[in-house]
């Protein structure tokens, strides 16, 4: 076990764990082991070892990893964990690790979609490390050992309390930024969960509900024009939240930036509703109807998308 003064320096940060082994969970572990970094992919699955191919443009590259039920008592010690679980997943993805199977200094990096699932690990883990790695990069299975790498951007990590102490916080981004993929730490992760959260409100949404790739978006007049009430609606909530002014032209921007990088590429709601499994809706359009609801604002167009898209298990 890595002493609490190596964690908080970051000078032992060799091994980190991914905890799901979704296509997310096989991006991130693809990306750490190109920067040199030992992985444990953490699962349901009983297993010793997985691996998969990476397709990147048109090279594919085999993937190999260690692997380890993830509420193995016997779990070496992990110096940062990664959790890319679906977010309606989290709390009970990390269950059992909250049993002492890691230190109270390892830092968790959170992936999800959406907000709120902040909140439910630190309700979890009072005194842990956690942090929030808000990225625009994608992948997706095209067969069941496939994985196809799609969409590139920004990355961007920080936190929303001062739990991190700020030289763990650096080793942390220098260890990410080793990927080559591009990763910007900021003191304002919230605005940029905020911008990330209206654009999946937008996308998301009204793909899951035509099934259709994000690229039938963009010439799409009326997928324009419910945008632009989602946005106006959503940027009320958000200038409250963050208390600051939020241009509506400036997220509608953003959306047709990401509309147009990931066009050839299946939301993740929207892959949800295909094959039928709960999405995150909570997460996403109920977080800012919640939100907008404790402000006393109206939110028509928001609240019946999160009632369309409410997955038939969760709805009352």
């Amino acid at each position: 076990m890595a002493s609490t003064s190596q964690i908080e320096n970051g000078s032992n940060l060799t091994k980190w764990g991914i905890l799901g082994a979704g296509a997310m969970g096989w991006l991130w572990t693809y990306y750490l082991q190109r920067a040199k970094i030992d992985t444990l992919l953490l699962q349901r699955q009983n297993t010793s070892y997985r691996e998969c191919i990476i397709q990147k443009d048109n090279i594919f590259e085999n993937c190999r990893t260690s692997a380890m039920k993830s509420d193995n008592p016997s779990l070496p010690t992990i110096e940062a964990l990664i959790v890319s679980t679906k977010a309606y997943s989290v709390r009970n993805a990390l269950l059992p690790i909250q049993e002492g199977l890691i230190s109270k200094q390892t830092p968790i990096i959170l992936l999800q979609n959406g907000l709120g699932v902040f909140e439910e690990v630190r309700e979890l883990f009072p005194k842990q490390p956690i942090l929030i790695l808000s990225t625009s990069n994608g992948a997706y299975w095209q067969e069941s050992e496939l994985l196809k790498i799609t969409g590139s951007g920004s990355s961007y990590l920080g936190t929303l309390d001062n739990s991190v102490p700020k030289p763990l916080k650096n080793i942390l981004f220098n260890r990410l930024k080793a990927t080559g993929l591009p990763i910007l730490l900021t003191d304002n992760i919230l605005k940029k969960l905020w911008e990330k959260l209206l654009v999946n409100c937008s996308i998301n949404s009204i793909s899951a509900l035509w099934l259709c790739r994000n690229g039938d978006l963009l010439d799409n007049p009326n997928s324009k024009e419910i945008w632009k009430r989602i946005v106006l609606e959503g940027v009320e909530v958000m200038r409250q939240e963050l208390h600051q002014e939020v241009e509506p032209s400036e997220i509608l921007s953003l959306i047709d930036q990401v509309a147009y990088k990931t066009s050839a590429n299946y939301s993740s709601m929207c892959e949800d509703r295909r094959k039928n499994r709960p999405n995150e809706v909570d997460y996403i359009l109920g977080y800012v109807v919640r939100k907008a609801y404790q402000q006393h604002l109206s939110v028509p167009t928001l609240e019946t998308l999160a009632d369309l898209l409410k997955f038939p298990e969760n709805s009352s």
